[in-house]
């Protein structure tokens, strides 16, 4: 141990998921995405969010009608809003650096600065505040305190803590790029620091959350920040994509569960259910072009929590009991043979393509060139988020010092896998689904739920008074109710004693907050400023 550095100067870096970086116009620094003015948000993703104020019609021929109009209005503008223009521009927005908030100091700390001048206000604080706080106020003493145990001359004489906020929207190419600069400016500094008073900085731990694990990735092993980096601690990071993104594009964010022994929590998660786009059309017009949302659909290493790697199935309709002896229940498809890209989300002529290319552009496609489809427009971003992960993983994938974790809780249904349920009028009576019933031109019909009175099960699509129906089924695997377990049991380029999957888990955006996410990453902090031989 004579070896070990005494004294070490350990810069962290926290990096949100989508939706978790608080993003404006890079012109003219107009608020678009704020996820803790609450009032903001609900006022401009929620007021035209889909409710239906006709609801009460029983025809339903005239609410319907009402209702497409308001969605179609709210797309166009949420459209708007996050994408700028008709087609995507990763220039048009950016994080909100260095900006001040009632829970953020903006006190100097002498070398380290503020907490603003630390990028605290680029980040949700009502998602990420918290586990901020206790890194900076609680972590040094129980790290210096838990090193000393093998390590006992270990001194961590300052840990600064930053925040980095990202644009979300762009590829995790460009957010990527983006990271490693600012983490490579930060360690530079630490390192400074670290010379000035005689002491060592090993390089920055990053800690990670949803899809800033994607960043961080990108940011190691594609744009050079590797060598700055010290570790890289992942929460429940869709390693390969995960299968509730497809799911939303058809069907939007699943329909939170009423409870009346929390009927405030209950309400929150309606408002949020309402504001990120309860029905697929909400949610296609702004990720059908949005490469970084692109990129959290399943990629052509994803497995389901079986370890299958065909996690798609178009199922045939449940055998009438009369027939049932006439044929198995064998599913007409089973996808993806090697490449969902090619396989599912292109595949414009059937209907479990990921776009329906209606919806792309709610706004009209009048200012675009005639020479290229809505579609084309989608299947390019898509061709860009393929091109990502390939590039990702020719790269090297992780850094070499990297540890994660995942909830592996069966009760949180998490959709692992997609299971497009079939039903025919009358039952089945020994007829299969062809392949005249998964094309696009027979399932244009998406039937919604009522945002107050409705469930999941609502949503479908209709293939007419002689077509086949189809909905997806139920959640059933085991996850964070987003992200499956599959994200974490099947990444064989980290060691199995680097993951670790908590039984007793938690749900996907509060993961951070959860004591066992902070428990774990506590110990594991421990153990890697434990490691001395590796600085």
């Amino acid at each position: 141990m004579t070896g070990c550095p005494k004294d070490v100067v350990v810069p962290v870096v926290l990096i949100p998921g989508i939706m978790g970086s608080r993003l404006q116009e890079t012109e003219g620094h107009d608020v678009i995405w704020d996820p803790d003015d609450k009032k903001f948000m609900l006022f401009t993703y929620g007021a035209l969010g889909g409710v239906n104020p006709s609801r009460m019609d029983l025809a339903g021929f005239i609410d319907h009608a009402i209702e497409d109009k308001i969605v179609r209005l709210s797309a166009a503008e949420r459209k708007q809003l996050l994408i700028g223009g008709t087609s995507f521009n990763k220039d048009y927005l950016e994080p909100m650096e260095y900006s001040k908030n009632e829970n953020i100091s903006d006190v100097s700390s002498g070398f380290w600065g503020s907490q603003v001048e630390r990028n605290w206000g680029s980040v949700s604080w009502s998602s990420y505040g918290p586990i901020l706080q206790k890194l900076e106020q609680q972590f040094p003493q129980m790290l210096s305190l838990g090193v000393k145990q093998v390590n006992p001359e270990f001194n961590l004489v300052e840990m600064p803590v930053f925040a980095l906020g990202y644009n979300w929207s762009a590829s995790n190419d460009d957010s990527g790029k983006y990271a490693a600069g600012k983490i490579k400016k930060w360690v530079e500094k630490a390192k400074q620091r670290a010379n000035e008073i005689g002491a060592q900085c090993p390089g920055a731990v990053v800690l990670t959350h949803s899809m800033g694990g994607l960043v961080a990735r990108s940011a190691a092993m594609m744009h050079g920040a590797a060598s700055d980096i010290f570790a890289v601690l992942h929460t429940v990071m869709p390693t390969d994509g995960a299968a509730a993104a497809y799911k939303r594009f058809h069907f939007g964010f699943e329909h939170p569960e009423f409870s009346i022994f929390s009927p405030v929590d209950g309400a929150f998660e309606r408002a949020g259910y309402v504001v990120l786009g309860r029905q697929g059309q909400l949610v296609t017009a702004i990720l059908g072009h949005m490469p970084g949302g692109q990129e959290l659909l399943p990629n052509k290493r994803y497995k389901d929590n079986d370890g299958k790697a065909q996690w798609l199935k178009v199922l045939n309709p449940e055998r009438n009991w009369a027939v049932k002896w006439m044929a198995d229940d064998e599913p007409f498809i089973e996808l993806p043979k090697s490449d969902p890209y090619s396989e599912i989300y292109r595949r414009e002529d059937r209907m479990y393509r990921a776009a329906n290319p209606e919806w792309l552009f709610p706004e009209g496609m009048e200012d675009l060139p005639s020479t290229k489809s809505g579609f084309q427009y989608f299947a390019e971003v898509n061709e860009d988020a393929e091109l990502f992960h390939d590039i990702l993983v020719s790269s090297g994938d992780f850094h070499e010092v990297t540890y994660l974790c995942y909830s592996d809780d069966r009760r949180l249904k998490t959709y692992d896998r997609i299971d497009w349920e079939s039903e025919k009028l009358l039952g089945s009576w020994g007829r299969d689904v062809n392949e005249k019933d998964v094309s696009a031109d027979r399932t244009d019909d998406y039937r919604r739920e009522d945002v107050i009175f409705g469930s999941e099960e609502d949503k479908e699509i209709s293939g007419g008074l002689t077509g086949t129906d189809f909905k997806i089924a139920p959640a059933d695997g085991a996850g964070d109710m987003t992200v499956p377990a599959s994200a974490g049991r099947f990444v064989s380029a980290v060691p199995a004693s680097r993951r670790t999957g908590h039984k007793n888990g938690y749900m996907h955006e509060p993961a951070l907050k959860a004591g066992i996410v902070e428990t774990w990453v506590k110990d594991t902090m421990v153990a890697v400023l434990g490691k001395c031989t590796l600085y």
